[in-house]
């Protein structure tokens, strides 16, 4: 008599063994380590006291942050300051642009009010960040981030366009040495410039450098010339 046949059931596929190296694709797990730190910053806190300033004070300590407070509009001490929360509602800010300039560090506006003379106060001081009033907890460690990196990012502007301004003076230096040379000996352009550089090649200075002494009188152009 023949034996019944089993229905078929599918086999269980074996579990794939991942070795001690492995890790989960990107973009499935997120890393504490990509997250910034602020843990020894120093933040300086220009608020009148009350509770936003009390939140927030707090909230910056947990994130591991030395924090200095003062009263709205008294002197700032501007020395081992990383980041400034000021506020935007206070009566010396709506009265002066200029409060506070020698604190060159990343700002927070704390603003409770939005009439257009506050908010257009608060704009002429260029803040990195803002937070809402009432402060609250939540929000604190974002402002901190986008304050720090929008900082960073205008500093690298400036030091950007700062360098692109040198090198248009050099080269604008360099065009009137070499428009001297060419009046002078009544050469062309090509020649005037190898002048330049064997002078410059002799007293062991850049183009830029001798260009400036030329310019100014300080290297005489027939010493150029005879070079």
């Amino acid at each position: 008599m023949a034996r019944p046949r089993r229905a078929d059931t599918p086999r269980a596929r074996p579990a794939r063994r991942r070795g001690p190296g492995h890790q989960r694709p990107a973009g499935r797990q997120m890393s504490r380590r990509n997250l910034p730190s602020f843990r020894g910053l120093h933040a300086l806190i220009d608020h009148c006291p009350g509770r936003d300033r009390t939140v927030l004070a707090a909230q910056l300590e947990v994130l591991g942050l030395k924090v200095t407070t003062l009263d709205s509009g008294a002197a700032a001490p501007c020395e081992g300051v990383d980041i400034f929360f000021f506020d935007a509602d206070a009566g010396f800010a709506v009265e002066s642009d200029e409060a506070h300039p020698d604190i060159d560090v990343p700002t927070v506006a704390l603003i409770g009010s939005e009439t257009p003379s506050r908010l257009q106060a608060m704009l002429a001081r260029q803040p990195s960040a803002y937070l809402m009033k009432p402060i609250r907890p939540t929000g604190i460690y974002s402002s901190l981030a986008i304050a720090l990196h929008q900082f960073a990012l205008i500093q690298a502007m400036r030091r950007k366009l700062a360098s692109a301004e040198e090198r248009l003076r050099s080269r604008r230096i360099l065009f009137s040495a070499v428009l001297r040379i060419m009046n002078q000996a009544q050469i062309g352009e090509a020649e005037a410039f190898r002048i330049l550089q064997r002078a410059a090649m002799s007293q062991r200075v850049t183009l830029e450098v001798l260009s400036a002494r030329i310019v100014s009188g300080e290297y005489p152009l027939p010493r150029a010339l005879a070079g």
